[in-house]
């Protein structure tokens, strides 16, 4: 199984690096036409090319552009853009776009500049171009621009061998959840039966919640830690939503056993899983990035 999810990995993100090397304005493929092309060439599921993607991300294999974002209300899908996260390949994509930056504001202006004189004049006007030809033009710039900053800045966590080291981390994190995935997809239809209602416990409602609420109040981090323990303490507060409490705790290093981080991380991957089913989480989608980005950082500098 492990095997078969390695190779569907690889599979997207090569179909990524060969479309970023056609080095036009299609070579970032774009989520909404991406997960297409991959379910019917690869036959697999919305759900495990989410789960890839962000592998890739965490792995730090793709960055991840925010194209579109969702709005209910004119009925738009978010729609994301992917990139190969190597700096050969961004230093050439940028000249790409800076290119296209620049011919597009020559036909919406009537007169030239220098990509980044009009990402300068634009950057003010991008919410309300953002989803115009010039608007998603000028996001591609400058999100280049800004990774090819952050590779220069962060290049430790680019080299190959620190991606292909969390990789494994990503894939041992998410294997669980994939190949739930994947045996449901392939097991047959259930039979037609009478429903019976079945009553789930979760942290939140045990009495031992009733408790930690209580404590909570008076008790420093660690000692609930010591007390509940730390798989308790983070189901409780992700199941009420305190992601940016959460990434705090982390912060400060009060937790450092690469076992209790690997616990964290796969539960936080559950939560992931579920923001396209759950309105309330889709609120909180940005503090949940932040939050799994910094357990991405701890599980990789961990020594014990």
């Amino acid at each position: 199984m492990i095997q078969a999810i390695q190779e569907n990995i690889e599979k997207v993100f090569r179909r990524i690096v060969s479309k970023n090397s056609l080095l036009d304005s299609n070579a970032i493929p774009h989520s909404d036409v991406f997960y297409n092309e991959i379910e019917s060439s690869l036959g697999l599921t919305k759900a495990e090319i989410e789960i890839i993607i962000s592998i890739l991300r965490e792995a730090h294999k793709i960055f991840v552009i925010e194209i579109t974002k969702e709005d209910k209300g004119k009925k738009l899908d978010k729609v994301q853009g992917y990139i190969d996260a190597d700096y050969n390949t961004v230093q050439k994509l940028k000249t790409v776009f800076h290119r296209l930056l620049e011919g597009e504001y020559e036909n919406y202006a009537g007169k030239k500049k220098t990509a980044h004189q009009i990402i300068k004049e634009m950057i003010p006007k991008l919410h309300y171009i953002n989803n115009s030809p010039m608007g998603r033009i000028l996001n591609k710039a400058i999100m280049l621009d800004e990774y090819d900053r952050l590779l220069d800045r962060e290049y430790k966590e680019y080299t190959e061998e620190w991606k292909e080291e969390n990789l494994k981390i990503q894939i041992e994190i998410n294997s669980a959840i994939l190949k739930e995935i994947i045996d449901e997809k392939n097991s047959p239809p259930p039979k037609m039966e009478v429903p019976v209602k079945k009553v789930v416990r979760r942290a939140v409602d045990s009495p031992l919640h009733d408790d930690y609420l209580k404590q909570s109040s008076r008790s420093s981090i660690n000692k609930l830690l010591k007390i509940y323990g730390i798989e308790f303490f983070f189901r409780v507060n992700l199941r009420n939503y305190k992601f940016s409490y959460l990434k705090s705790i982390l912060e400060s290093g009060v937790i450092e056993r690469k076992q209790d981080l690997l616990v964290i991380k796969e539960m936080i991957a559950k939560v992931k899983s579920n923001i396209s089913v759950d309105r309330d989480l889709e609120n909180y989608a940005d503090d949940i990035q932040a939050l799994d980005r910094i357990m991405t950082r701890l599980i990789s500098f961990s020594k014990k």
